[in-house]
């Protein structure tokens, strides 16, 4: 009766259709959803029962398993591929997600027919499988794959927000079902017992709801003279749970004792695993058995039959059943038995028969292990249940406040907030006001967080506490940092880590602490941070952190090829995780490419970094799309920097204030239009909140030398000349070439805006000479632009021709557009001879391919192959085909030798 199927025709038709389109080349996603029995498992059975020639990977979220790390995954993937899935500490979300798009790529090469992702009861499944699937899901773009979610609330809060959005998007399909008609009853009652009059259809459909698993119980339970009778009292549902009862009572003692041990290993597993546990040297005779009475389902596969209850309902009862004497000895059994020591732990958590502060303190030891690895997901339930287990109300709530800061790191800021309401202890408590002020930056509250840490630190005894003590001066740090005093920074972090040591990898304090030196205009003291890293080529995974520091500051100090040097290698290192250093590393790149003039892979740089914030919900992520927005302005593309910046709120400034990226870029697009107002407008503000030295720095926040060249724009030069004699004391106190130069521009064009030529002349070939000694070719084009109009306006045609032309050929390989046609311009003002030659737009400017299209395009001119790109970029191996053959059809060429030609490699000179 198990297999007994019907109605549901408007379901399975929505179905078929959406694998019609899959099979065109579209990928799709499906959501099904509704309560528990109504059949959502039994639709997509009978759905892939009328396509035997897809491929199908499956895995079922397992309610004892909701904190195994990758467990889903590992279920989706391993009967489909001879690698494992990573684990951490060696692999985060992402990187996982990038493993599951590689075996869609390789099942979808092998495979002529459409493939199948389902993933049921994902309510249960565990938070780091579902972040890495819809990793995976938001970068299918022309793949064979149908995507099937099943779960029974679309808005559980055990969902990421990230898979949330996407199930309930436009982009997916919502199937939500329902209970029965009473024509699909009447239907299911005359296959199952015989015909039914109306009268028992329309009891059997107002006692169940039209619940499909409750209608089937009740049939193989009730007598259909029971069922037409008005005066027999039907079961509850409950009954379903007496129905399972008697199936198993019927049973051997050896089917009965493979079923328990089953419902205590999950919805899943192995079939030794389970005949281990129940002691069954022979388990063929207890499983033909068990399936036979509908209690369990066989799944062949290459290393031995798998096991799995055909409903949680069927295997919450079995394991209900129990008892706690027999439940308690299976779980340490199954301890004692498992591969992993969070299964090892997960078991002695449902044997623990009270407070165990030795177990608790295993799962704490696991948790941080877990943090360190920047696996908050993971980390958080094994510290919520040491809060459990822990005796002393001291250790409940500090392993409890812990679990709120892995939660909040992990995005779950409801699931957090339930969990601070439930800390034992003194609300006044240092760990309490600690736990309070973590959350409060998450909900856009950062100024009153500042003072609550400062709070907490005062009432901490540091001695007695050092752990705690650690984790209060480690978030004035990074809070220091984000209100840019960058000295605050350094010091804060400097005393976390010497608080406590092994807080170092987990949340990047030696990084914070050169960042902040850095910030503070200190920068030899910040790089004798990483005094002893070695050459790049040769640094350990563990001092990554240092080596993001490290390419930073010099970076910040006009050291370009010696950072990208430190970048590339860091990027290396971090290719499979963790993600947070991979982001930072791709960031740092990026500006570092876009201060050497490699503006493409600059662009390519950020905007995959900033793809990665979006999917991941770093705390980056305004950083990373302000940044890619300043490239993609100076390269003349507005509508895609506006996209970049309409993704970053607008904060209001204030002293100290955090953000500042995005009023920069806003100002820099708006000088670059021509629309002086509107860049002072972005940055008057900052005036009153520069008491931070890191709003003052010129090497890592230059926002002054705008503001001065938006009032020479306006033609208030009193104002600029304030606003600029500030930032240069700065820039040549801190001796940073660059940044003089680019204070000589705007000084020069101060000056000829107060009508004296000579001056300004002589400022602009001073910043020329600053340009000279560093790689600044932006910098440098846009001195030779500001000298030769200058020129051309007092009447030296022949010598701006000159200057303008050399400022040409730099913006052109740049290709930055706006002030190539500006150049354009005075080039024909000048009247030589060679002027027709130049044009407002780059020689090589052609067919417009979208970002991802040029991306794959240069990838692939490099010599990477398909599936390299397709890793480079975090993509399908099918999406990296689809923008390749269309960038193929733009640029008029069908192979890799024409991209070659098309793309040669190589950044502009500096000379």
């Amino acid at each position: 009766m198990g297999d007994l199927f019907v109605g549901r025709n408007s379901h399975l038709s929505a179905l078929n259709d959406q694998l019609a389109q899959v099979i065109a080349g579209a990928p799709r996603l499906v959501l099904v959803d509704g309560p528990a029995g109504i059949g959502k498992t039994a639709l997509i059975g009978r759905f892939l029962a009328g396509h035997p020639g897809a491929e199908v990977l499956k895995g079922c979220g397992e309610e004892n398993e909701t904190g195994l790390p990758f467990g889903l995954l590992d279920q989706l993937l391993s009967p489909h591929t001879e690698q494992a899935v990573p684990r951490p500490p060696a692999a985060d979300a992402p990187t996982v997600g990038s493993r599951l798009l590689d075996v869609l790529g390789e099942l979808q090469t092998r495979n002529a027919g459409p493939l199948v992702l389902l993933v049921d009861d994902a309510h249960w499944a565990d938070s780091s499988s579902l972040q890495a699937l819809a990793f995976a899901l938001r970068r299918l773009r022309a793949d064979r794959v149908l995507t099937v979610v099943v779960l029974r609330e679309a808005d559980d809060p055990a969902l990421p927000e990230g898979l949330r959005r996407l199930l309930i998007g436009e982009g997916a399909l919502r199937l939500t079902l329902s209970g029965l008609t009473a024509g699909e009853v009447c239907e299911l009652a005359a296959a199952s017992t015989g015909p039914l009059p109306p009268t028992a259809v329309v009891r059997l459909l107002d006692h169940t709801a039209g619940n499909p698993l409750h209608v089937k119980a009740l049939l193989e339970q009730v007598p259909p003279a029971h069922l037409m009778s008005a005066t027999f009292l039907l079961p509850a549902p409950l009954g379903y749970a007496r129905l399972i009862e008697q199936r198993l009572a019927g049973c051997t003692d050896e089917a009965q004792a493979l079923v328990a041990a089953a419902s205590v290993l999950g919805m899943s597993c192995p079939l030794h695993a389970a005949a281990r546990l129940a002691e069954l040297k022979l388990p063929l005779p207890a499983l033909e058995e068990a399936v036979g009475a509908g209690l369990l389902d066989e799944t062949p596969e290459p290393g031995g039959p798998r096991v799995s209850f055909p409903h949680p309902m069927l295997r919450a009862t079995v394991y209900r059943r129990l008892g706690p004497v027999l439940r308690h000895a299976l779980h340490r059994s199954a301890a004692g038995q498992s591969d992993t020591a969070f299964g090892r732990l997960q078991h002695l958590v449902h044997a623990a028969q009270g407070p165990d502060d030795a177990l608790a303190g295993q799962l704490a030891d696991l948790a941080h292990s877990e943090a360190a690895a920047r696996r908050w997901g993971t980390a958080a339930p094994l510290l919520r249940d040491a809060a459990r287990l822990a005796r002393a109300e001291r250790d409940r709530e500090r392993y409890g406040v812990e679990a709120v800061e892995a939660l909040l790191w992990e995005g779950r800021r409801d699931e957090a907030q339930v969990l601070f309401d439930e800390l034992p202890g003194d609300a006044c408590s240092t760990a309490h006001r600690y736990a309070r002020a973590l959350m409060l930056p998450f909900d856009g509250d950062i100024r009153q967080a500042e003072p609550l840490l400062r709070d907490a630190w005062s009432i901490c005894d540091s001695a007695a506490d050092p752990e705690l003590a650690s984790y209060i001066a480690g978030q004035l740090s990074f809070m220091a940092l984000s209100l840019n005093h960058g000295l605050q920074a350094a010091e804060w972090a400097e005393q976390a880590l010497r608080l406590s040591a092994r807080r170092a990898s987990s949340t990047m304090l030696r990084y914070a602490r050169m960042t902040g030196y850095g910030l503070s205009g200190d920068i030899g003291r910040g790089l004798a941070v990483a005094a002893e890293l070695p050459d790049a080529s040769l640094v350990a995974v563990a001092d990554v952190d240092l080596l993001c520091g490290r390419g930073l500051l010099r970076m910040w100090s006009g050291d370009l090829e010696n950072a990208e040097r430190d970048l590339r290698e860091a990027l290396f290192i971090c290719r499979d995780g963790p993600m947070m250093l991979r982001i930072v590393a791709m960031l740092e790149m990026g500006l570092t490419q876009y201060g050497l003039g490699a503006w493409e892979e600059a662009a390519l740089c950020l905007e995959s970094a900033a793809s990665l914030t979006d999917d991941t919900g770093n705390e980056l992520h305004l950083t990373v799309h302000a940044a890619a927005a300043r490239v993609l302005a100076a390269r003349g593309d507005y509508e895609r920097a506006e996209w970049h910046l309409d993704q970053v709120p607008d904060i209001p400034v204030t002293p100290g204030t955090v953000m500042t990226e995005s009023r920069r870029v806003r100002a820099f697009l708006a000088i670059l239009r021509g629309q002086p107002d509107a860049a002072a407008a972005e940055l008057l503000p900052l005036l009153e909140a520069d008491a931070a030295e890191g709003l003052c720095e010129p090497m890592a926040a230059p926002w002054r030398d705008l503001l001065a060249e938006a009032f020479v724009g306006l033609g208030r030069l009193d104002e600029a000349d304030r606003v600029l004699t500030a930032f240069e004391a700065l820039a040549a106190a801190r001796g940073h070439r660059a940044a003089q130069a680019t204070d000589c521009r705007v000084r020069g064009e101060l000056l000829a805006a107060r009508h004296e030529p000579d001056a300004a002349e002589d400022v602009f070939r001073a910043g020329l000479a600053h340009a000279a000694r560093v790689t600044a070719p932006y910098e440098r084009a846009r001195l030779q632009l500001a000298l030769g109009e200058l020129l051309r306006r007092t009447g030296r045609r022949a010598a701006a021709a000159q200057t303008l032309q050399a400022a040409h050929e730099t913006l052109t390989a740049l290709g930055a557009v706006p002030l190539l046609e500006r150049c354009a311009r005075e080039l024909a003002g000048c009247g030589t001879s060679g002027a027709a030659r130049f044009r407002s737009m780059p020689p090589d400017s052609g067919p417009v391919l979208t970002p991802q299209e040029l991306a794959v395009a240069r990838l692939a001119a490099s010599g990477l192959t398909n599936r390299q790109v397709a890793r480079e970029l975090v993509l399908s191996v099918k999406t990296v085909e689809y923008h390749l053959g269309h960038a193929y059809a733009k640029l008029g060429i069908s192979s890799r030798v024409g991209l070659v030609a098309k793309f040669p490699p190589g950044p502009v000179s500096a000379g």
